[in-house]
């Protein structure tokens, strides 16, 4: 009873409550996860900006020309004393904003917009490249052409100067600059921070995604392009010290979040252990709690330590790095068990997507689909390959074309599940990966990605076009190792399989008959049964 009732009341203070980190500017409506808090810290710390008297930054609201006028003016620090009156016909000299407007007007900063400054007018993203060009003598052209920006432009060789700065991007997924629309307070900081401090850069670098062999268990640790890290899960207990020098060795100080999908022991056991050796700015729980002392522990670490901690709510984001967006698509939810409270996350980066889903079963799998939009590029498959997750109406919405399994060599649990990878098969999945041989590395630009380690359990890679044409139908008693491969969902290691068969058992009597080969099912079978024969 002493125990029962430590527990519940630090489960529920800990599971239903966030605490927020401490942060250098004063703005209540800046969080520590908001996506440009960094960038706003740094131009408060420069005494570029100040925010409103209710202690406010309002990073949500318009910019207006005023407004941007007086953080530039802050931010090349010029003289406001003795500058001649400004050519605008609505800035009169009683105006609060008068001395900043004329000495920009006197640097030839900003212009007039027919005799005319509108300083309550938007800011738009047109009219921001103008003014950086010409305030910070920017020069340069990207060689990236947006798709509405065209030669001849009015503001072409502006927004060009910008990107070949590296201070924008344009959005990915239209490749457009968007120069009519106004700009958020937030947006024009993280623009101005990039051009007085380079770290602020969005990264040219790329995504890195280690799936980390730790036996039967799961984590997970990205690299965004612009170096923050999120570690998903930590394995067992006994794996703790083999995350922490995987981490270290990864060139890892600190973890910007640390997400626990679920409380089982196989994802919180090393949770401890990570936060003894990195600061962490921040821990995603799922909000469904446990009574081990596995899970207790964690709590218990978080609560004696401080450490900032949040239940992960369904819908939000994980806003760390301006080139990503990484939706919670999978949380605790009333009346799920753990394994379906699952935290999982969906991560777009330009043209790559991914997605991860802890342990979350059909109930999960199934709520995930009917409210979000998963397609995804890379599935790291969910509850280590078992039946009970992976369900056919899930994969037929991810359609992955690479899978990853993260689970232990002989397992208890026969992980994976034969039928999970018929499945994955069946839908199209060209490879599957596993961390039973070691680290899986994924590894992605944005558009192309690249996956390395691991034990490959399966390759299903279509094959190039033959130099000879392959004749249809193939005849399955005969076909060599390379012309198996012609056939659809057969790849090097069905091939040998159907060869391994015909060996052991004889010539197929029926094309049904190629069904008793291991990782063909009735689904594949319906993929490929106009495409071969028996004689």
């Amino acid at each position: 009873m002493r125990l029962i009732s430590f527990i519940l009341p630090l489960l529920m203070v800990l599971s239903f409550s966030t605490n927020s980190v401490a942060a250098s500017h004063p703005f209540s409506d800046v969080g520590d996860d908001f996506w440009a808090k960094d960038e706003i810290n740094y131009l408060y710390q420069n005494g570029i900006i100040k925010g409103y008297e209710d202690g406010t930054f309002r990073p949500n609201h318009t910019v207006t020309r005023s407004q941007a006028a007086t953080m530039i003016s802050g931010a090349l620090k010029l003289d406001l004393e003795n500058r001649p009156a400004p050519p605008f016909v609505d800035i009169r000299e009683d105006d609060p904003d008068y001395n900043v407007i004329a000495a920009l007007a006197d640097e030839g900063i900003i212009t007039d917009r027919d005799g005319e400054f509108t300083p309550n007018a938007p800011l738009t993203r047109g009219q921001m490249a103008a003014i950086f060009k010409r305030a910070f003598q920017l020069e340069g052209h990207s060689g990236h052409e947006f798709s509405d920006i065209r030669e001849g432009h009015s503001f072409y060789d502006e927004i060009q100067a910008l990107a070949a700065n590296n201070i924008v991007k344009g959005y990915a997924e239209d490749n457009t600059y968007r120069p009519n629309d106004s700009m958020s307070r937030a947006q024009f900081s993280a623009f101005l921070a990039r051009v007085l401090d380079d770290s602020y850069q969005p990264a040219n670098g790329e995504l890195e995604i280690h799936h980390l062999n730790v036996g039967q268990g799961d984590s997970t640790l990205i690299l965004t392009p612009n170096g923050k890290t999120i570690l998903i899960d930590a394995g067992t207990q006994s794996a703790g010290q083999k995350v922490v020098y995987y981490l270290k060795q990864a060139g890892v100080s600190s973890i910007d979040k640390l997400i626990i999908t679920h409380a089982h022991a196989d994802h919180v056991g090393g949770a401890v252990e990570v936060m003894k050796n990195f600061d962490v700015s921040l821990v995603l729980d799922s909000g469904i709690p446990h009574t081990t002392q596995t899970y207790l522990n964690y709590l218990m670490y978080i609560d004696d330590h401080d450490i900032p901690f949040e239940v992960a709510a369904i819908g939000g984001s994980i806003n760390l790095d301006p080139a990503l967006t990484i939706q919670i698509v999978n949380s605790g939810m009333p009346g799920d068990r753990l394994n379906d409270g699952s935290v999982a996350l969906h991560l777009t980066y330009n043209e790559f997507t991914y997605l991860i889903t802890g342990d979350a079963e059909e109930k999960s799998e199934h709520r995930i689909v009917e409210q979000f939009q998963v397609e995804s590029d890379v599935l790291r498959v969910g509850h280590h390959g078992s039946r009970t997750s992976t369900t056919p109406y899930f994969i037929k919405n991810v359609l992955p074309k690479v899978a990853i399994i993260s689970y232990g060599e002989d397992n208890r649990y026969g992980h994976p599940h034969p039928e999970v990878l018929e499945l994955l098969t069946a839908v199209g999945v060209e490879r599957v990966y596993g961390t039973a041989g070691g680290d899986v590395v994924l590894v992605s630009n944005g558009e192309d990605f690249e996956v390395s380690g691991g034990n490959l359990i399966r390759d299903e890679t279509p094959k190039p076009p033959p130099e000879d044409e392959v004749m249809y139908p193939i005849n399955i008693n005969t076909a060599d190792f390379e012309t198996l491969q012609y056939i659809t969902g057969v790849g090097p290691t069905i091939a040998q399989r159907i060869i391994d068969y015909r060996t052991i058992h004889g010539s197929f009597t029926s094309i049904e008959e190629i069904k008793n080969v291991s990782g063909i099912g009735d689904v594949s079978f319906e993929r490929m049964k106009d495409e071969i024969t028996v004689g």
